[in-house]
């Protein structure tokens, strides 16, 4: 699988209110992959804005999802849409990316759009992402996805370039990459 990072650069007013207001699509894709949260200008709310997606069915469908704490796959939108409950600092990213692909898998994902950390208010999650690339990133990974293509916030580009060569060179030297 190729990920490519691409820089999110959010307008100063979205970072100073917190609010996310606009979502730059991915020129390819088959699926975009969002964290389950409407409540207010949140980059779902802001994704779909975008796509003119039927905003009653992506609010049942994040409560729903955050209510199972597993990925949902809702059909009805185009492109493609697989929400990711809330993580609230449950540590619980690992399960979530491995239900991730196997969602894209099921459903022949072959591009998918990750927009998770496209807008970070606070710092960079590292763990998270730590633990989303060792799964990512295992050599022996079974997947559909042949491009993801990451968001990241561009304020925090240069430390998820960091994480990312540290785990590149875990790869190439055939270490674990579980930490």
């Amino acid at each position: 699988m190729e990920i490519i990072f691409r820089a999110i650069y959010n307008q100063p007013d979205e970072t100073e209110i917190g609010h996310k207001i606009w979502h730059r699509e991915s020129l390819l894709l088959d699926a975009v992959s969002a964290t389950a949260n409407t409540g207010g200008f949140t980059p779902l709310t802001a994704i779909a804005r975008f796509f003119d997606w039927d905003r009653d069915l992506i609010n049942a469908a994040s409560l729903q999802c955050n209510a199972v704490g597993q990925i949902a796959v809702i059909k009805e939108v185009n492109p493609l849409l697989l929400l990711v409950p809330k993580t609230d600092g449950r540590n619980d990213e690992t399960f979530l990316i491995n239900d991730l692909i196997a969602a894209a898998n099921a459903t022949h994902t072959e591009i998918l759009s990750f927009t998770h950390f496209g807008f970070i208010q606070n710092k960079l999650p590292a763990l998270e992402i730590r633990s989303i690339l060792g799964v990512l990133m295992n050599p022996d990974l079974k997947t559909t996805i042949r491009v993801l293509v990451w968001d990241i916030d561009l304020r925090h580009r240069i430390e998820m370039m960091r994480i990312y060569d540290e785990y590149k060179k875990k790869v190439k030297k055939g270490l674990d990459l579980s930490n």
